[in-house]
């Protein structure tokens, strides 16, 4: 490995890195590989940095001279790691909100090989001032990862994000998951009110009660998924965009599962699609037929006919109907996440093994059950201390 210095000015130095020969396919003949860098410094400060060059080409550490900035990678970055197939869409959907509104507007002019800790400390140190703790981590999950395929793609010797002082940690989810909970009692009075407003509201609580199924998941379910006759549902897809046109990805976790429901749940499904029947032949010139078990409208006053059929809006379901319901059966708050929650800790509290809540609930790792619902763990240690005490003490 060679290399060379020239002088091009006051203070400013030529360093010229040789790469050998290859030969060019189209004309046969040998072409010099060579790459520049100009440095800014006294001559023995350029030397010095031309030993440093050598020394990373001579270990195969060195790093080409790059001008595209954070934006430029980061939008390359994402269409080739991130978009469909690699991700699911919603992951795709993610990943490009957070880059355009956080991360570009920020960091994107920065040249990519120019970017320091320093710059993304008070990145975050002023986003930390507008964003909550589990979408700050989620922009630095997204800055940190784009970063790490370009250290892999030879385009920085180093993660940056790495190295940072203030990295954002998102609260544990136990915590949500022991305030957004109900008691057996409160679940029990809130599922009699919904039974009065309607089949539709009453088979959606209480099919999200007994499977602990995510609500993106239960806006996504079509008929096809349910057995009513053996009293099972198959979770196979969740609904990532609405409207005329819904787009459905499958499940978080990319994996589907069975559940098993009760016979009372399944009373209610049956109740609910016979009136959905009803509706859609009442309608059937304005009914949009996706096969979904939960569409819209979650009631009929003040729906406007051409709305019928279209999936459930998982938001306003959540601010609005769901809260409005709430409300009017005088129970503690909860969001409609906390129905999942709620089925997690009835069910570990009765005795139900934390394996088998991890595959009603759809978690990916055991360690995430045992984390999120730790609250209710202590209960079940106690009464296997008294079974074990009764087994081996003969009591």
């Amino acid at each position: 490995m060679r290399g060379s210095l020239r002088q091009r000015g006051k203070n400013s130095w030529r360093l010229t890195l040789e790469f050998g020969y290859r030969r060019d396919p189209d004309t046969g003949k040998l072409k010099r590989i060579q790459k520049y860098e100009t440095y800014r410094g006294t001559k023995k400060q350029a030397e010095a940095r031309l030993n440093e060059l050598t020394h990373d080409v001579q270990h195969d550490t060195y790093i080409a001279p790059d001008k595209r900035t954070v934006g430029e990678w980061l939008t390359a970055w994402v269409d080739l790691a991130i978009k469909p197939p690699q991700r699911t869409r919603r992951a795709y959907d993610t990943y490009q909100s957070v880059i355009t509104l956080h991360l570009k507007p920020k960091l994107g002019d920065i040249r990519l090989q120019q970017l320091r800790v320093i710059d993304v400390e008070k990145f975050l140190a002023e986003k930390g001032e507008t964003l909550g703790p589990a979408m700050l981590e989620k922009v630095f999950t997204v800055l940190s990862s784009a970063l790490k395929a370009a250290v892999k793609s030879g385009l920085v010797a180093r993660n940056v994000a790495s190295a940072v002082s203030n990295k954002p940690r998102a609260p544990e989810d136990h915590a949500e998951a022991v305030s957004n909970c109900w008691s057996a009692e409160d679940a029990a009075t809130f599922l009699a009110y919904v039974r009065k407003v309607g089949p539709q509201p009453a088979a959606f609580v209480a099919l999200a009660l007994d499977s602990g199924m995510r609500k993106s998941e239960l806006a996504g379910l079509q008929w096809s998924d349910v057995d009513l006759a053996h009293g099972r549902v198959l979770v196979q897809r969740q609904l990532l965009t609405g409207g005329e046109k819904p787009v459905f990805t499958v499940p978080k976790g990319k994996r589907a599962r069975t559940i098993d429901i009760a016979p009372e749940t399944v009373d209610l499904l049956k109740k609910h699609k016979a009136k959905q029947s009803a509706l859609k032949m009442r309608h059937r010139r304005e009914y949009h037929d996706h096969g979904l078990v939960f569409a819209k409208p979650w009631n009929e006053i003040g729906r406007t006919m051409d709305t019928f059929g279209l999936p459930l809006q998982i938001n306003n379901l959540g601010d609005r109907e769901f809260a409005a319901l709430v409300a009017a059966a005088e129970v503690p708050p909860i969001s409609l996440h906390g129905l999942r929650h709620t089925c997690a800790t009835l069910l570990l509290a009765a005795g139900v093994p934390s394996r088998v809540v991890q595959e009603r609930l759809g978690h990916k790792k055991i360690e995430t059950t045992l984390s999120v619902y730790a609250h209710v763990l202590p209960g079940q240690q106690r009464d296997a201390a008294k079974l074990l005490s009764g087994l081996l003490h003969r009591k």
